[in-house]
């Protein structure tokens, strides 16, 4: 069996996360009720922790792919592992605080 191209399945993730904004932009949505704020930090907090996750993986196949040869891009991936990380433990302690 081939592996799958998980990139499919981040270009979804960008255009859902995406549709949000662009709605409270326009006008169209509001965050208007601290139940749906609190909802949607729920659901920001697994998708950051998927996206710090997903970034390690990245950056250890980058690092397989470029061999010996450090690339650029395998430090930039980290780091951006790492805010998201950051980005994770933040939304949780914004939950935490919320009521």
């Amino acid at each position: 069996m081939t592996p799958q191209n998980p990139a499919q399945h981040a270009k979804i993730a960008a255009d859902a996360v995406e549709r949000p904004v662009r709605d409270v932009n326009s006008g169209r949505a509001q965050w208007t009720h601290p139940h749906t704020i609190r909802q949607a930090t729920d659901d920001l907090t697994r998708l950051t922790g998927a996206l710090a996750t997903a970034l390690q993986q990245m950056t250890a196949g980058l690092g397989q792919l470029q061999g010996s040869k450090a690339h650029p891009s395998v430090g930039a991936l980290h780091l951006a592992g790492q805010s998201a990380t950051s980005a994770t433990t933040q939304l949780r302690q914004a939950r935490r605080t919320m009521h």
